[in-house]
């Protein structure tokens, strides 16, 4: 289990409270290299793997020449899907279809949907390429030098067929079957609200504009490529696994579903992360094939990803396209919206939340009665694309705030006031929106007022004089959000304190940067009194928590920090025994606060025990051992268990204003700020931090973040950091931050901390508050829309042709 113990100096000492911005702990071994990442273990006598992959986006497998490979210097093994096959084992069973976001036990699309489709991956398809970066055969040598050569002498002789790389290829007439798992490329067709009231309120619009917004393609580029160690282990039949992810125990499923074994004869473990971001949640088939190859060659194996493969084969983001009909009044009021989603999921149906997510989340922030939405997914041979960060929330915010942004200039309305004309009154909550979710804790207007405050709207009149002064034009945006509640409806956490008084943390959540060392920490050290110091977080192996719901969807801070409550409460009933015992007062009288047991009555005035005393104390009292859960070394334990999602709504509003050049097009960023209801803040200066990278994520898609293939021969043109632009720390200002004080949380028996996110506050308005603010700097040309990215190249072609089409 990858474990942080105090290891070293760590920040704070004593007791840190909920709300402390205290420094992470883990941040010290990370600056001094002690970090443990995959590619960092290895086992004694690994082989090391290499994977030799499709060049082709669709095409049938005729041949597989492996003998000039086999002959390599330090060749192991070649081996292909036949083989895989052969020895008995299966495909990954993906479960794409998850649990609806208002009802965890029903799914997304509801039960009735006729097209709902999710089928199996092989992880080494034996017959036909489904995507360029396909793998098809592995090459495992005593070197990866070795495995490298001989992988460069594998000839694969791939049939190549007519392939659909985009929606618009996968949606034609007579278009090829992208994969022949699948009865056709429509994998979802699904409606939502009231297409009738929609149809009325156009009619009585005074204005009803539309437009279509393309989300486009991005790949997770996250920091560590991704890498694995396999082994078998053949005295006790079972796998196991070590890589970098998101959720051990979602790995170990869908492992095992391959593998055709018990879960637990499969343990995964997860070491330090370098960003996950949503495609490290579902394994990839590079894992599975790892394990089984570790037991056919009784050795371990190992893998890293090169940055190149990355971008062949990593799972993917985005890539949607949305066509949206808003209807307004012209006092500024929406009457109507229509919206039609349609998403590319690439070549295997992994995982539909992002999908699901737009589909509810449809109208956000807005009172919009009438409302409809409808969603279809098409398979293309394309990399398959899973959850990004905020799946689904920035695209639907994105077209539903451009149209917002193109009636109110129709109308001559301020986009403010429009906008906080149509918000859900805090006084209406609990408000079920026209796609059904329901929101009861959110103040939406001091939201929007907050981030107008912010950035100082009412003084953007002269910020754009003095820019037009200079021969630059200058735009601003403004955009209210709201996240939904998903992911994992399930969590585990155990609590154990040991003798010595350290106490340790066993998490079914994962960390990949979001600082749960030190969070998880804090919350135990101020509901219990234990010193900061001396907590620790074990996480990330299958073998320590039968179940887990790992790192997602703004899920961890409000789940973990439910369970840590629960598990303080109950170690505070079940030690108040002992510590009556030890300050030989009456049970009734003994109270917790402040982090230690006191008495209430007068018997021993001023006396005080900690739980760490009582933990020291529990060898001289047996007959409290049972109820405490000592074993060994281990003085207290406590486990909780949650099941079912806990419902809260983070929201917020934000602000970004620009400046554009028109003689080069250059857009620059001059400012950005963000308005936002994470909740309690355990760690504000954590939240921060997270707030800071969701909108560097978020607004590097709007400026140059594009996966891009040639819908001709189907090859990606963005494989490289050379081809694809990742944003830089010199395009982005400081951001003014600001934490808008909502509604206290409604059921304080769910969520006792009154924990919402914050996680993914930055990059839901980002790709909406960039385009409008781009959108107002180019109204001068009269440009109503230019669709992302917002390249330098982009914007100069729209002001050329803006300005050829006055002529």
């Amino acid at each position: 289990m990858t474990s942080s113990p105090p290891d070293g100096p760590v920040p704070g000492a004593g007791r840190i409270k909920i709300g402390d911005s205290v420094a992470r702990k883990e941040d010290d071994r990370f600056l001094r290299g002690a970090g443990a990442y995959s590619d960092d273990i290895n086992k004694t006598g690994q082989g090391y793997a290499v994977f030799v992959r499709s060049v082709v986006p669709r095409g049938i497998i005729r041949t597989i020449d492996t003998a000039a490979a086999r002959a390599g210097e330090g060749v192991i093994a070649v081996l292909t899907g036949r083989d895989y096959a052969d020895d008995g084992y299966g495909p990954v069973v993906h479960r794409a279809i998850e649990g609806d976001p208002i009802d965890f036990r029903t799914p997304a699309f509801g039960d009735d949907d006729p097209v709902a489709l999710q089928f199996n991956q092989w992880p080494l398809p034996a017959e036909r390429v489904h995507h360029i970066g396909e793998p098809v055969a592995v090459v495992v040598a005593e070197t990866r030098a070795q495995a490298e050569s001989a992988a460069e002498q594998v000839v694969v002789d791939i049939a190549a067929e007519p392939a659909a790389v985009t929606m618009r290829q996968a949606a034609a007439v007579n278009a090829p079957q992208v994969n022949e798992d699948a009865p056709g490329n429509l994998c979802i067709h699904h409606h939502r609200g009231d297409e009738d009231a929609v149809r009325r309120a156009f009619e009585a619009a005074d204005t009803v504009v539309s437009g279509t917004f393309d989300v486009s393609r991005i790949a997770g580029a996250q920091m560590e490529p991704r890498s694995g160690v396999a082994e078998y282990d053949a005295r006790a039949g079972r796998f196991i696994v070590t890589a970098g992810n998101q959720g051990v125990h979602r790995y170990r499923d869908m492992i095992a579903s391959a593998l055709r074994v018990d879960r637990e004869q499969v343990r995964v473990i997860c070491p330090d992360v370098g960003g996950g971001f949503g495609p490290r949640g579902h394994v990839n088939p590079e894992f599975v094939a790892l394990a089984w190859l570790a037991k056919r060659l009784q050795r371990p194996v190992k893998w890293t990803n090169t940055r190149s493969e990355s971008f062949i084969s990593d799972w993917q983001g985005r890539d949607m396209v949305l066509t949206g009909e808003l209807g307004m009044m012209a006092d500024g009021r929406i009457s109507g919206y229509r919206l039609r989603i349609e998403s590319n999921i690439g070549a295997h149906t992994i995982c539909y939340a992002p999908q699901a997510n737009a589909s509810r989340l449809a109208t956000t922030v807005y009172d919009i009665a009438a409302a409809s939405q409808e969603l279809r997914i098409y398979l293309t041979n394309t990399v398959p694309v899973l959850p990004y960060r905020a799946a689904g929330r920035p695209e639907v915010h994105y077209a539903l705030e451009r149209l917002i942004d193109m009636a109110a200039r129709q109308l001559g309305q301020d986009r403010v006031a429009c906008r906080a004309r149509n918000l859900i009154a805090t006084d209406r909550m609990p408000f079920t929106t026209a796609m059904g979710l329901t929101y009861d804790d959110c103040a939406f207007d001091d939201a929007l007022m907050g981030a107008a405050g912010l950035c100082d709207w009412d003084g953007f009149e002269a910020r754009h004089a003095e820019s037009r002064q200079r021969g630059k034009l200058r735009g601003i945006g403004i955009v209210p959000f709201i996240e939904s509640p998903v992911g994992a409806p399930f969590e585990m956490a155990r609590l154990d304190i040991g003798a010595d008084g350290d106490a340790r943390i066993y998490a079914g959540t994962q960390n990949h940067g979001q600082g749960h060392e030190s969070t998880y920490a804090q919350v135990v050290s101020d509901l219990l009194g234990i010193p900061f110091e001396k907590i620790g977080l074990a996480q990330g192996d299958t073998a320590e928590l039968p179940i887990g719901g790992g790192t997602h969807s703004d899920r961890s801070m409000r789940m973990m920090g439910t369970l840590l409550h629960r598990m303080s409460a109950d170690i505070i009933d079940r030690t108040r025994p002992v510590a009556a015992k030890l300050l030989q007062a009456p049970e009734e009288t003994i109270k917790f606060s402040d982090g230690a047991f006191h008495t209430s009555g007068s018997e021993i005035p001023g006396r005080a025990v900690t739980i760490v005393e009582i933990a020291a104390a529990t060898a001289e009292f047996p007959d409290f051992q049972p109820a405490l859960g000592t074993t060994g070394a281990i003085a207290i334990s406590a486990t909780a268990a949650q099941k079912g999602r806990i419902n809260s709504y983070p929201y917020g509003a934000a602000a970004a204003e620009v400046e554009i050049d028109p003689e080069t097009g250059e857009v620059t960023l001059c400012r950005f700020s963000i308005a936002n209801d994470c909740g309690t803040a355990v760690n504000p200066m954590i939240v921060q931090g997270q707030v800071h990278g969701g909108i560097v994520q978020g607004i590097g898609q709007t400026i140059g973040e594009n996966v891009i293939y040639d819908p001709s021969s189907g090859q990606i043109l963005t494989g490289s950091f050379m081809d694809y632009m990742m944003p830089r720390a010199d395009q982005f200002p400081r951001f003014d931050l600001h934490e808008v004080e909502g509604p206290p949380n409604s059921d304080d028996a769910i969520n006792p901390l009154g924990i919402k996110a914050g996680g993914e506050a930055g990059t839901v308005p980002a790709l909406a508050v960039m385009a409008n603010a781009v959108t107002d700097a180019l109204s001068v040309y009269g440009i109503e829309h230019v669709e992302m990215p917002f390249t330098s190249a982009n914007i100069w072609a729209a002001i050329q042709a803006a300005e050829r089409s006055a002529d």
